[in-house]
């Protein structure tokens, strides 16, 4: 009797499930930028001044063809994007055509939109053109856009979202879908809209999102679903072996030269890191050094609460090490065409005792910080009741890079854009989808991990004005202190 049961309840809860349908994933906890992100830059930083001259160069683009292409991108949405990518994709998105494609396009898009509000928000920063009082180039009302905070950028966060769920449907084009998503986002520098900080944050933020949606049995059925619609309305033959395709990042911008502001900005996040090298963020850029399954296990073992091993968690060991292979073997064939000089060795400093594992090709783009945000993805859906909290730690193991002296600030923001494209990569392999699957069903299995809290208390506090800058004792108007509390001065 109690088999039958069993049986019965069994039966159930696939019934269940099945019935859901992809709107379930609208339900899910969404990643929270502001827990994970760092905030905009201070006003007085290299960092904004970077942002400045982006936004005066793309300025000057505005009565060029790329401008009216800029025009255009105003449009907004999931089927703006599906109209803007059908070429690439090789069909446009339909209701009747191919309704599987386009209900998984629709739908995770809205999820992955849900975040940006909050963060723009949450920030309130003031656009480019509001900041320089001129006038917005394109149709859109300067007042609608100054209600709006523009951190991060939400057009961006759509047209890196569209790249992604479209390359994991038809990863053969995917260099050309992150190409297109990565244009759509630099037309609101053009248009004045968003500072360059503002959609380099947002394709971060968005890439969170989509591996979050992997959480979703619903989501990962609904791929299988929309990856058979596009072969059988294509004829496509799906590649059978995961290393036949390596992302690109060949669409970013050439390398800094030494004389503009993007080199001065990385030169100034050179010795901010440096200056760091004495307190517990350089124990951790050396211990960050190792980038093996087990230098991984160590940087998430407190938030995760296991160690992960191949005697122990083998199902999870093989994920990371899949993912580590795949996001090392696309950075070094990207780094044997740009053999660019690691930052210690231009500057002719030392880097970070301990941190140097091997000679590198070229420092760009960064390596560990591939490997540290796509563990961090994969990890996040093993356990996403600590998904914040993991996305931080996989954005700080970048970050030791900076510190220990071996990476240049846009090495690592390279990297960690190619490792969220290696995730949409990895997931397009239905054997991934299922191992991912079986790695958060062997984390279940063996972690006591619902008694711990998906918030850990901050271990520094920050507080900055709206507009981005560091807050001081006589700053005055509305505080924001790093873990979200707001007050007035």
């Amino acid at each position: 009797m109690k088999r039958t049961i069993t049986l019965l309840f069994s039966c159930f809860l696939i019934l269940a499930v099945s019935g859901q349908g992809l709107s379930s994933v609208m339900d899910m906890p969404y990643p929270t930028a502001v827990k994970y992100l760092p905030p905009p830059p201070d006003s007085l930083s290299m960092a904004f001044a970077y942002d400045v001259h982006q936004y005066m160069y793309h300025k000057g683009l505005r009565d060029s063809d790329r401008g009216q292409q800029a025009l255009t991108d105003v449009g907004y949405g999931a089927m703006y994007i599906a109209e803007r990518m059908k070429n690439i994709f090789g069909l446009l998105a339909s209701s009747t055509s191919t309704p599987d494609i386009r209900e998984l396009l629709y739908t995770s898009m809205n999820y992955i939109g849900q975040s940006c509000g909050a963060a723009k928000t949450y920030y309130n920063r003031r656009r480019p053109f509001d900041r320089f009082n001129d006038p917005v180039f394109g149709p859109e009302k300067a007042s609608s856009l100054r209600k709006q905070g523009s951190y991060p950028s939400a057009h961006s966060m759509f047209g890196w979202a569209g790249a992604l769920i479209l390359a994991e449907i038809n990863p053969q084009v995917q260099d050309d879908l992150f190409d297109s998503g990565y244009e759509y986002g630099q037309s609101r520098l053009i248009i004045g809209a968003h500072w360059q900080s503002d959609v380099n944050a947002a394709r971060l933020m968005t890439s969170a999102n989509f591996a979050r949606l992997h959480v979703s049995e619903a989501y990962l059925a609904a791929v299988d679903k929309a990856q058979a619609e596009y072969d059988s309305a294509t004829h496509n033959t799906r590649p059978t072996a995961l290393n036949q395709l390596h992302p690109s990042i060949e669409f970013l911008p050439e390398q800094p030269d030494s004389t503009g502001a993007a080199y001065a900005y990385d030169v100034t996040a050179f010795y901010s890191g440096k200056s760091q090298r004495d307190d517990l963020l350089g124990q951790q850029a050396i211990a960050d050094a190792d980038m093996t399954v087990a230098g991984i296990s160590n940087a998430f073992a407190s938030i995760l609460g296991i160690n992960i091993a191949a005697t122990t968690t083998p199902t999870i060991y093989r994920l990371l090490e899949t993912g580590i292979t795949q996001a090392t073997d696309n950075c070094y064939m990207l780094q044997t065409v740009n053999h660019r000089r690691p930052p210690y060795e231009r500057l002719r400093e030392s880097p970070l005792n301990g941190t140097i594992t091997s000679s590198p090709i070229s420092s760009y783009p960064s390596e560990h910080a591939a490997v540290g945000w796509l563990s961090a993805l994969l990890l996040m859906d093993i356990c996403p009741s600590n998904q914040d909290t993991i996305l931080k730690r996989g954005w700080e193991y970048g970050q030791s890079r900076v510190i220990a002296g071996t990476n240049w600030q846009s090495d690592v923001e390279a990297g960690q854009l190619l490792g969220g494209m290696v995730f949409a990569n990895m997931m397009s392999d239905p054997s991934m989808r299922s191992l991912l699957t079986a790695a958060r069903e062997e984390f279940n299995s063996q972690s006591g991990i619902s008694s711990i809290s998906s918030e850990l208390p901050s271990t520094q506090s920050i507080s900055y004005t709206l507009d981005g800058r560091l807050a001081t004792p006589d700053s005055h108007g509305v505080i924001v202190s790093s873990n979200g509390e707001k007050i007035m001065r």
